[in-house]
């Protein structure tokens, strides 16, 4: 399976944003597709009202890969994962960060559930949620094999951004995909991670696609070689 993290750079254009993210989800080529969280409005909540993930939700009637993509949804900041032109997931962050004024615009979501697609069953956490690991013990508790990561996590604390994305993959003996954002303050350093904690491809301060080739069977074969869950 070949799986790609899309690093946007965050802009204050919607337009501009969702138009590049376009072009690199077609350059990626691959069957499993993570954006950054809140990819099309940026952290800027004066572009909230303007989230619309329907251009992606298009691109991908065309398509056979899974798209997990972070907007907004209302009062949420949610993850949709689009396959085939239909929304077959979503995921509405729990843990709103207290750092900024997401608890002044959003309301925090109420569920973690694991979503099954055409690849595999997956969980998605958005940003501050990486901090807790229960988060991800739930998700693969539910038989989630690849956790996705969708951030805008900052640049002066991206080296805790590097050691959670691989402790979530030890822990778990998961595949773990981090997609972050670059530009006015984000960190970028989006990554994939193996169920051993190997990073396989990681990217750095620049708007770019990563992608790893991944394999099932190694993630079952490391959780029966070392049965630490």
């Amino acid at each position: 399976m070949r799986i790609s993290a899309i690093q946007l750079k965050s802009s204050k254009s919607v337009e501009d944003n969702v138009e590049r993210a376009l072009r690199l989800i077609e350059k990626s080529n691959s069957d499993l597709i993570v954006l950054p969280e809140l990819f099309d409005t940026g952290y800027y909540p004066e572009n909230y009202e303007l989230g619309d993930i329907s251009p992606i939700i298009n691109f991908s009637r065309d398509c056979d890969a899974v798209i997990v993509a972070g907007s907004v949804e209302g009062e949420y900041n949610t993850a949709f994962v689009i396959h085939r032109g239909e929304v077959i997931g979503r995921h509405r962050k729990t843990k709103l960060f207290p750092l900024t004024h997401e608890k002044d615009v959003f309301k925090p979501g109420s569920e973690l559930k694991a979503i099954d697609t055409p690849l595999c069953r997956i969980g998605v956490l958005i940003c501050y949620e990486l901090r807790f690991p229960e988060i991800a013990k739930e998700l693969v508790r539910q038989g989630a094999e690849i956790l996705t990561v969708l951030a805008v996590f900052p640049e002066e604390r991206i080296e805790h951004w590097k050691i959670l994305l691989r402790a979530r993959a030890i822990e778990n003996q998961v595949y773990v995909v981090g997609a972050n954002c670059v530009g006015e303050f984000c960190g970028g350093n989006s990554m994939i991670v193996d169920p051993m904690g190997k990073v396989l491809a990681e990217a750095g301060r620049e708007e770019c696609v990563i992608t790893a080739e991944v394999d099932l069977d190694y993630l079952r074969e490391v959780r029966r070689k070392f049965p630490f869950r």
